[in-house]
């Protein structure tokens, strides 16, 4: 079968990831759409990650990356801070396209290293999902930080500050399961065992009434929205975190692409 060939005019968005290809399971474009959406409403950055099945004969994978980074405006507009993972799958090469306000974090060799060190080994034993699910977390973690990996300064102890991103995507994905659920005590429990671990049999008894309480919180709004036909917010599982985009992509921002990123082969 002849590999089909989408020209940048036709494409437009339809979400943060962008499977055209069909290289990524589905579990996967669900998970990573509402991880890069809550990424982005924390940092502001707006990462895509689009598959195709080929540039063509006509494009390089360099000259299609940046059609497409321009076409689409990924990023907020004058703050540029838009970031593209173009994947051929046809022609087995990617590019990571980076906007201007990114440059000086996810620099030409910081996306060198996240080609050739994540996405080339994994896609070579056909781990497609693993290696774009790796690669834009190194990504994410690099503009936290606001240091690339490849230059980052060692650290004593746990970096709580460098990290906070974690914190927030896991109460987001934690909130996420207890609104859906159909009883409260989930919510103590998770508490409890919180409490257990980082302190004594006091802080288990304070946490499992918090988590109990959370719980009750969460699950009662989520059901009201359900139940007048409406669309619960992001931040209490409306996202449709593991089950689909939820639609209502809004497009991107704006943003220019700086001409930096890496390219390479698998």
């Amino acid at each position: 079968m002849l590999p089909l060939l989408i020209a940048v005019a036709t494409l437009s968005p339809i979400g943060h990831v962008n499977d055209f290809a069909h290289l990524l399971q589905s579990e996967t474009v669900s998970r990573l759409e509402t991880t890069l959406r809550n990424f982005e409403v924390q940092t502001g950055a707006e990462i895509a990650l689009v598959t195709i099945d080929t540039h063509g004969p006509d494009e390089t994978i360099e000259t299609y990356a940046v059609k497409l980074f321009e076409k689409w405006g990924i990023g907020k507009e004058k703050e540029d801070n838009g970031l593209l993972l173009l994947i051929a799958k046809d022609d087995r090469e990617m590019r990571i396209e980076v906007g201007y306000g990114l440059e000086p974090v996810i620099t030409d060799i910081e996306s060198a290293h996240i080609i050739r060190d994540v996405l080339a080994p994994a896609f070579q034993q056909e781990k497609y999902d693993e290696g774009v699910t790796a690669a834009i977390e190194r990504v994410m973690a690099d503009i936290s930080s606001g240091t690339p990996q490849d230059v980052a300064p060692v650290r004593s102890g746990f970096d709580w500050l460098g990290n906070i991103y974690i914190y927030f995507f896991l109460l987001i994905y934690l909130t996420s399961i207890l609104s859906r659920s159909k009883s409260w005590w989930a919510g103590g429990i998770i508490g409890a065992v919180l409490g257990f671990i980082f302190s004594g049999f006091v802080a288990v008894i304070i946490l499992a009434g918090v988590g109990f309480l959370f719980d009750y919180l969460v699950s009662k709004n989520y059901q009201k929205h359900i139940g007048r036909g409406t669309r619960p917010p992001w931040f209490i599982g409306g996202g449709g975190l593991g089950g689909g985009r939820g639609g209502g992509f809004g497009g991107f921002g704006g943003g220019m692409s700086g001409g930096g990123g890496a390219s390479g082969r698998w």
